[in-house]
């Protein structure tokens, strides 16, 4: 298996699986818990929307982040890295250089 899959697996898929995860589980905790409580914990059950809630969000923040990060990057592979688009030309054997260079070196 070559770097890239492996990079990919766990950059992208891995962080989605356990998003969706997450929310199937706070899908399957709002729709099955019982949370009416006894003498010691009182009635719960107002918590059951609020839990399910926040575990929503947690997980669809990290789908969503995630998806963005990686058309982020799809769309820079796609461009060319910004790195070598920045960096002038190289100067052909004609021109000289921009910068002055060492004395000693010009004496031919």
């Amino acid at each position: 298996m070559n770097l890239e899959r492996v990079r990919s697996v766990l950059g992208v898929w891995a962080p989605m699986t356990i998003g969706l995860f997450i929310i199937v589980t706070s899908l399957s905790f709002y729709f099955t818990a019982t949370l009416t409580g006894n003498v010691l914990t009182g009635d719960l059950e107002p918590w059951r929307l609020v839990c399910s809630t926040g575990a929503f969000f947690v997980g669809g923040l990290l789908i969503f982040s995630t998806y963005g990060r990686y058309t982020k990057t799809k769309e820079w592979r796609r461009k060319g890295s910004p790195e070598t688009s920045l960096l002038p030309p190289a100067p052909t054997r004609d021109e000289k250089p921009d910068h002055e260079g060492d004395p000693e070196d010009e004496k031919d």
